[in-house]
C-alpha cells in the first residue's frame, strides 16, 4: 500500500473516531452527572437527524438550518425523557435505570420506524464532494469536516465544563453529588441539563455521519461503538473518550488492510475486550478507591 493511500486510510479512521468520541463523550456527560448509562443515546441521535430530514424534506431547509432543528429537537426529546422518565426513577439502582434507558432505546427505534420506515435514505453532505489533492494525497472533504466540525464542539464542550456556571455545577455533582446539593446546587437541574447536553452533542454527531452511514432506524447502533470507545479511553474521563473514539475509528479502518475484511465489524469488540483485560480503568482512567 502506498503512503497516500494509507494516510486516506488513517485520516478516514479519524473522522469516523471523531463520530465515536462525540458519542463517548455524549455517554460519559450523562454517567458523570447520574453515576448512570444511557441505552437510548443512539436512538436519541436518530430521532433528531430525522426530524431534521423531515424539516429539509418539508419545507426545503437548507442543511445549516437542518442541523438547528435536529438540534432543538434533540434537547427536547432529551429534556422530556429525563424529566417524565427518568426522574420518577431517580430513588431505583443504577441497573434498573440502565434497564428503563435499554428500553427507551427499543421504544424509540420501533417509533422512527413507524413513521420513517426502516429504509435508509440518503442525507446531504455539509461539505463539499469534489476530493482535496494534497500532494499525492487525496482527501474527502467529508471526512476532513467531520474532523473539524467535532475537534471545534470538543473545544466548546471543554470550555463549557470549565468556565461557565452550568459546566462547574457539572463538575462539582460529577465529584460528590451530597456535597453539591449542601452547597445550593440543584442536582435535579443538572440531571436535565445533562441529558439536554448530551442528546445536543448526539444530533450534531447524527448530521455529520448521517451522509456516510446513511439515515436509517438503525443509525443509532453507533453508541454501541460510542460506550467502547468510552471504555477503552476510561469510562468518566473526557480526554479519554475522545482518545478512545480517535483510536478505535483509526484501529477499526485499519484492521481489513492486514486481516480478514470481515474482522473491521469485531474490532470494536476485540478492544474493549483486550482493554478490559489488560488495563480494566482504560488508557486514562484512574481507579478510584472507596471504603465500604
Amino acid at each position: 500500500m502506498t503512503t497516500a493511500a494509507l494516510v486516506h486510510v488513517v485520516v478516514s479512521g479519524l473522522a469516523t473516531g471523531s463520530i465515536y468520541a462525540l458519542m463517548a463523550i455524549s455517554l460519559v456527560i450523562i454517567y458523570n452527572a447520574t453515576r448512570t448509562l444511557n441505552f437510548a443515546q443512539g436512538e436519541i441521535l436518530m430521532v433528531s437527524t430525522f426530524v431534521g430530514w423531515t424539516a429539509m424534506q418539508v419545507l426545503r431547509a437548507p442543511l445549516v438550518v437542518v442541523l438547528i432543528v435536529a438540534v432543538a429537537a434533540a434537547a427536547g426529546l432529551g429534556w422530556a425523557l429525563e424529566r417524565l422518565v427518568i426522574r420518577h426513577a431517580i430513588s431505583a439502582t443504577h441497573f434498573d435505570v440502565l434497564i428503563i434507558t435499554l428500553g427507551l432505546s427499543l421504544m424509540l427505534r420501533s417509533a422512527a420506524g413507524l413513521v420513517w420506515t426502516h429504509d435508509e435514505f440518503p442525507f446531504p453532505s455539509l461539505f463539499g464532494n469534489r476530493p482535496l489533492a494534497i500532494g499525492p494525497v487525496r482527501l474527502a472533504p467529508v471526512s476532513l469536516g467531520i474532523i473539524g466540525a467535532s475537534l471545534a464542539l470538543m473545544l466548546a464542550l471543554y470550555a463549557l465544563f470549565r468556565w461557565t456556571r452550568m459546566g462547574r455545577a457539572m463538575r462539582a455533582v460529577a465529584q460528590n453529588q451530597r456535597a453539591a446539593r449542601l452547597m445550593g446546587i440543584s442536582v435535579e437541574r443538572v440531571y436535565s441539563g445533562s441529558w439536554v447536553l448530551a442528546a445536543v452533542v448526539g444530533a450534531v454527531a447524527g448530521v455529520l455521519i448521517a451522509p456516510v452511514v446513511f439515515l436509517s432506524s438503525k443509525m443509532g447502533l453507533v453508541a454501541i461503538n460510542g460506550f467502547t470507545a468510552a471504555v477503552l479511553g476510561g469510562f468518566g474521563s473526557m480526554p479519554g473518550a475522545v482518545v478512545g473514539g480517535m483510536l478505535l475509528g483509526v484501529l477499526e479502518n485499519l484492521a481489513p488492510l492486514y486481516l480478514p475484511s470481515s474482522i473491521k465489524h469485531s474490532v470494536p469488540f476485540l478492544v474493549m475486550i483486550t482493554i478490559l483485560l489488560v488495563r480494566p480503568s482504560g488508557l486514562l482512567g484512574r481507579v478510584a478507591r472507596r471504603k465500604v
